[in-house]
């Protein structure tokens, strides 16, 4: 790697450590959601981390995504024993860009799309029905519903799942579409479903439900905890670190890279170090003001450039010390107004990850 490069590392261990803690807590089978390159994390070696884990579903938001890892050289290796699948939550229109993909399921989102998909010759075993219980997301409506249920029963249709969104909105709101998606699940038949997954992991820490066979979770499996709550067993998979590059005495200067010194709170400050991070690879300006650790102490993070950032330091911080960035999610959260998945989903390909841990 190159000289004080930036990079996020990956515990692999601590991925498969949440992965056993969460089907322990809620004693259900888990689809991690591996989206927005597996939330900044690397969406390949998640991916493979799931098959390590015996997950058998995994889910993405677009098709492009889970082309990206099905084409990879791992995934086409796989035996035709390995169960693995995954699950597109958006409708991706063209049923034709399937034919080449039997691991990937698909989403449907509106009873227009379940009859062009039959009419493609999908296969319900390849189809996850969304429903939409009033939050505006992707899914059949609550109107459409009666429409469904009969073309189901008429037609005998059995699919590989059904699903809907429920995640840190009112309790009460949450009991109000656990019981509806249950009634609906039931007035249906659970056995239509081999799949029947509610909540994500949000709702994960409110909510049971007896009716699922799995739960949703992708932030929970990351080890990042939901704002308000805490799960003591799960463990933080990623660490973004690097080392100083450089470091100038600014005593004299009267600007620091692309501002004035006092603009950037540094008018009397005597030291600067560089960093090669930037907002090229997705450390965002707002991080400015925030805070860094170098030798177990906290310095302040004075600016951001596109490829560089620069801090404030004193005499004890040397060339080659390693520097730790987002390293509590609730102070990051305080100091940028950005939850932690914000941040880490915004990081750029630019920036290497390095995942710990050889795949088994």
């Amino acid at each position: 790697m190159v000289e004080h490069s930036f990079y996020l590392e990956v515990n692999r261990e601590a991925i498969l450590h949440n992965i056993n803690v969460l089907r322990k807590w809620k004693r259900k089978d888990i689809i991690p959601v591996i989206k927005a390159n597996a939330y900044g994390h690397g969406m390949l070696e998640m991916a493979k981390t799931c098959v390590q884990a015996g997950v058998t579903q995994v889910a993405v938001a677009r098709y492009q995504e889970a082309k990206k890892i099905l084409e990879d050289s791992y995934f086409q290796s796989l035996s035709k024993e390995c169960s693995f699948q995954i699950l597109i939550f958006e409708s991706i229109g063209d049923f034709s860009l399937l034919d080449d993909f039997p691991r990937m399921d698909i989403s449907i989102n509106s009873l227009e799309e379940l009859e062009k998909a039959l009419e493609y010759h999908i296969s319900p075993k390849k189809m996850q029905v969304k429903i939409d219980f009033s939050f505006g997301r992707n899914g059949i409506q609550e109107k459409d519903l009666p429409f469904f249920i009969k073309k189901v029963k008429e037609e005998n249709l059995t699919f590989k799942g059904i699903f809907s969104h429920l995640f840190s909105c009112s309790y009460e709101d949450g009991l109000l579409c656990i019981k509806k998606f249950s009634s609906l699940v039931q007035e249906m038949g659970k056995e239509r479903f081999d799949r029947i997954h509610l909540q994500n992991s949000a709702a994960s820490y409110n909510y049971d439900c007896d009716i699922v066979t799995d739960i949703r979770v992708g932030m929970l499996t990351y080890g990042l905890q939901e704002p308000g709550y805490f799960h003591e067993e799960l463990q933080r998979a990623f660490c973004l670190k690097g080392k100083i590059d450089s470091i100038r005495c600014v005593e004299n200067m009267k600007y620091l890279a692309y501002e004035g010194k006092e603009d950037v709170g540094m008018k009397s400050a005597k030291w600067a170090a560089k960093i090669k991070i930037g907002y090229a690879d997705g450390f965002g300006k707002e991080n400015e003001n925030g805070s860094c650790i170098i030798q177990r102490k906290e310095y302040r993070i004075a600016e951001v450039t596109m490829d560089n950032t620069f801090l404030e330091v004193d005499e004890r911080v040397k060339v080659g010390d390693e520097v730790l960035l987002f390293y509590n999610p609730t102070k990051t959260k305080q100091e940028t107004g950005k939850e932690i998945h914000e941040h880490l989903t915004g990081l750029t390909n630019r920036l290497p990850r390095k995942w710990i841990g050889e795949i088994k």
